[in-house]
């Protein structure tokens, strides 16, 4: 069997989880390329003399403070922040693909001129970080809104925990190899490589991807046909987007909770972790990089796992339930793994990396539950309400920085680092207790009743490319569509 065939027999929306994989892939080793960079930036280091062999402390190219490390570390995330509402009204609106790869593909151009803006200086780096930040905010909200039109309901969990998964296995590979590149090489490296790695991704995502399975050139009819009979489509392009009623929806603030909590626990690891390995636990730079990919691995296979899981049980209970079982166990070990953590000391160094190993890796299941609910209750748009959460899911991007840099004035000291632990607790705790009352799996009634009304049962084949065939009806469609409207209509009255 040639490549070709093997090609062809594979289900596109299948490729399109394998692309939608490496853009995060790619989109999460630019953005965490500065964490383990910025320790040989500004550690000083040792070098023994070759005359009378004296050892001599060099201080590291850049001498910048916590706070200023904060600044810069944060700097990513104001922008990207900003940008997820537009981001979410225009993948909505025009589609996600370009926006998607030309989101990774930009930023990944920008990072190679790293090296030059830290030599201009730390408010050179800083913009520099923005620009980074302001390119990368469309990849969530463009990604949900390619799998609105992708990701059929047996799917769903499936591809896009899948994807998800994608941006933790890129942040171990920077993690592991990014201290080793630091030590051995320099650390200017890490972005030329990163940089580069993303732009070879976008040029094969713009060949390879498309907008819909109509688009799509070599989609089977059968699997065409498939994905439009388990979706939901608008009768018109031309509806309106129910602000009001999204903005007001308890459902989709459970959303945005769950996402800002399980965010802040990431990303609390994700920006401070390579440094509260190498000051507070003593490790070297190498070591405190690999060390600190570690806890990504779990997390990317327990993402992808939870999805597996969750679309499994919902074909037996409610989405609802499923959803909200899964993310009651991920935040309830998520608390005690980082209590665990916050009660030892330095003393039981592999003691405290399994706990962060385990707190970490806990954050995967959430994302197979609050990451997935966008389509669950939003439908066509879900791209909308992913820029939503995803903004205020961001924030923690930014705030963990300088509030490390405030609270934790000597990196050494593992007491100050246990404050921001705890602080982490509490968020997980309320964070629970919202989503357990308010989540819901069911589609929003705004989803479907717009002014140009929302098509629950009728689909426009798109598999057939006889056009004169592609609007026709056979007796199996009129029959299903016949029994779907008497339940949807039994269902009206016995709500009234």
């Amino acid at each position: 069997m040639t490549l070709s065939n093997i090609h062809q027999k594979i289900p596109k929306r299948y490729i399109l989880g394998l692309l939608a994989f490496f853009g995060f892939f790619n989109a999460y080793m630019l953005r965490s390329n500065l964490s383990i960079a910025i320790i040989s930036m500004v550690k000083p280091t040792r070098h023994i003399t070759s005359n009378n062999n004296i050892s001599i402390i060099q201080p590291g190219g850049y001498t910048w403070n916590t706070k200023t490390q904060g600044y810069i570390l944060s700097a990513f995330f104001y922008s990207y922040t900003a940008t997820q509402i537009p981001a979410g009204f225009l993948a909505t609106t025009y589609g996600g693909k370009f926006l998607f790869g030309g989101s990774v593909g930009l930023c990944a151009l920008l990072t190679l001129f790293t090296p030059l803006f830290a030599y201009m200086g730390p408010t050179a780096l800083i913009i520099l970080r923005i620009l980074e930040g302001f390119s990368s905010g469309f990849i969530y909200p463009s990604l949900h809104a390619l799998w609105s039109k992708w990701a059929p309901k047996d799917d769903k969990s499936k591809l896009a925990t899948f994807a998800f998964s994608g941006s933790y296995f890129g942040t171990l590979i920077t993690m592991f190899f990014g201290g080793i590149i630091a030590a051995h090489w320099t650390w200017q490296w890490i972005f030329y490589l990163s940089g580069l790695s993303g732009i070879l991704w976008a040029i094969c995502w713009f060949y390879l991807a498309s907008e819909s399975p109509s688009t799509h050139p070599t989609i089977s009819e059968e699997e065409a046909a498939y994905i439009e009979e388990n979706l939901y489509h608008p009768v018109s392009r031309n509806y309106s987007i129910p602000w009001k009623d999204i903005l007001t929806s308890l459902p989709v603030w459970a959303i945005i909770a769950a996402h800002f909590g399980t965010n802040w626990c990431i990303y609390v690891m994700f920006t401070e972790l390579p440094t509260f390995l190498s000051r507070s636990l003593g490790y070297r730079v190498d070591e405190a990089g690999v060390l600190s990919a570690i806890p990504w691995l779990p997390l990317a296979i327990l993402v992808y796992v939870a999805g597996i899981i969750s679309d499994r049980l919902t074909q037996q209970h409610s989405t609802g339930y499923v959803r909200k079982l899964i993310m009651s166990i991920s935040f309830i070990v998520i608390s005690l793994a980082l209590l665990f953590v916050t009660l030892l000391d330095t003393n039981h160094r592999a003691l405290i990396i399994i706990g962060i190993i385990i707190a970490i890796g806990s954050c995967g299941p959430a994302w197979a539950s609050f990451g997935v609910n966008h389509l669950d209750i939003g439908a066509h748009y879900a791209g909308i309400l992913m820029g939503l959460s995803n903004c205020v899911g961001s924030t923690p991007g930014f705030l963990i920085p300088i509030l490390t840099g405030y609270v934790v004035e000597d990196t050494h000291l593992k007491r100050e680092w246990n404050i921001i632990f705890i602080i982490s607790i509490l968020i997980c705790i309320l964070v629970l207790m919202f989503y357990t009352f308010f989540a819901s799996g069911e589609l929003q009634p705004w989803a479907t009743a717009n002014t140009d009304e929302y098509q629950h049962v009728l689909n426009t084949p798109i598999a057939s490319r006889d056009v004169s065939q592609g609007t026709g009806l056979n007796e199996n469609n009129i029959d299903d569509l016949t029994d779907r409207l008497k339940a949807e209509i039994q269902h009206e009255n016995n709500t009234e």
